[in-house]
């Protein structure tokens, strides 16, 4: 069986879902498999995931099974897509890095407040 890169991300949060059906349409030679981290199946690929720690931010496995997250995971995730090496390749700017990371915080941290779940509600 082929190993797959998976992205793990919460189905519950709008920004996230929006983002992952970006994804999944640039991803236009199926490389990479989405799982909701409240699924059975991302907590038997992850034990150690749990609802405060998948808050925090994405998680990748790679098909060699190597596990990133936040930035990072999404730096290896570019690497998959159409033109994302070249996308990818702003990380090796000086700064940018540092920058993506504190963004990407701050994005994760308010992602519920404002854009809401995927009901729409937005949370306090």
């Amino acid at each position: 069986m082929k190993a797959h890169n998976i992205l793990i991300y919460d189905s519950e949060c709008r920004f996230c879902v929006i983002f992952k059906e970006w994804i999944e349409k640039w991803d236009r030679r199926k490389r990479i498999r989405f799982i909701p981290f409240q699924s059975g199946e991302a907590k038997r690929r992850l034990p150690e995931l749990t609802a405060l720690t998948c808050l925090d931010a994405i998680r990748f496995i790679d098909h060699e099974g190597q596990v990133s997250s936040g930035v990072e995971a999404f730096r290896k995730l570019l690497r998959l897509l159409p033109m994302g090496r070249l996308i990818a390749s702003l990380f090796y700017i000086p700064g940018f890095s540092w920058l993506a990371v504190r963004v990407y915080r701050r994005i994760a941290e308010n992602r519920y407040r404002w854009f809401g779940d995927v009901s729409g509600t937005k949370k306090d």
